[in-house]
């Protein structure tokens, strides 16, 4: 009789040797690790559209205003580091998420008001300033009502402040100052350059000690990538860091060419 050329089945498995369960192992701690870089990332970039939006949505409510203010204002800022947004709620932007970057802890305590002086009006206290991190209550956006700060008593700007004219430092934005600034300073060769509206930046992600002041690093909303810039426009760019120096410098006009 011919033998059979198979084997017949002994009742007993081959298991895995150890190298191909070490390898099993590897492969797998490998693939979660791509699918976790990959959720990350489109997590991460899913909040920057977020935050787009936000700064789409703020400022067009500051164009709203600027419009409806009588000296055709941006803000109600009455100084450089003035971060109040208070006056766009709920008359330009009705909810208080708009204030806040996805990508931080930041929130808004809609119980918590103070009395505005030149108003009379209760503002949301939160709404009075930056937070100053990306996890205290406040907003996650920093406005930059002027411009020009740095130029000393040659730039400046006389406000009406509860019945009284105060002479400020600085350029004001207004939709009238953004058409017609000349740079002062000569940083980047923009000496005499009109940059304006469209380079202008008005509210931005905010920017959060330690690091370089006004740029992006590690510990920002977005970290040191870049950030988002609204302009007085009213469109709103991704900066990148590489390019964060000469766009600062190109609206604020302050001698600025370094982080």
């Amino acid at each position: 009789m011919q033998q059979s050329p198979f084997k017949p089945f002994s009742g007993v498995r081959r298991g895995f040797t150890l190298i191909e369960l070490l390898a099993s192992i590897s492969i797998v701690g490998i693939l979660i690790t791509l699918i976790g870089t990959s959720l990350t990332s489109s997590r991460r970039t899913a909040n920057r559209i977020a935050c787009t939006n936000n700064l789409k949505q703020l400022i067009t409510g500051s164009l709203m205003y600027a419009d409806d203010d009588r000296t055709g204002s941006f803000s109600t800022a009455v100084h450089d580091t003035n971060d109040v947004l208070a006056f766009l709620f709920p008359h330009y932007v009705q909810t208080t998420k708009v204030f806040v970057c996805p990508n931080t802890k930041n929130f808004i305590r809609e119980s918590k008001t103070v009395k505005n002086p030149f108003t009379g009006e209760d503002d949301l206290l939160d709404l009075t300033g930056y937070a100053g991190d990306t996890v205290s209550p406040g907003t996650s956006y920093e406005l930059f009502g002027f411009m020009n700060y740095t130029a000393d008593t040659l730039s400046y700007t006389d406000l009406n402040i509860g019945g009284t004219i105060v002479r400020v430092k600085g350029v004001r934005q207004t939709l009238n100052s953004v058409l017609s600034h000349r740079h002062f300073y000569d940083a980047f060769k923009l000496k005499n350059v009109q940059a304006g509206p469209s380079h202008i930046s008005l509210l931005l992600d905010g920017d959060e000690p330690p690091g370089f002041q006004n740029f992006p690093d590690s510990n920002n909303n977005h970290g040191s990538a870049g950030g988002n810039v609204s302009f007085c426009d009213g469109h709103v760019s991704w900066i990148p860091a590489r390019a964060y120096v000469y766009n600062y410098e190109l609206s604020q006009d302050e001698n600025r060419e370094t982080p």
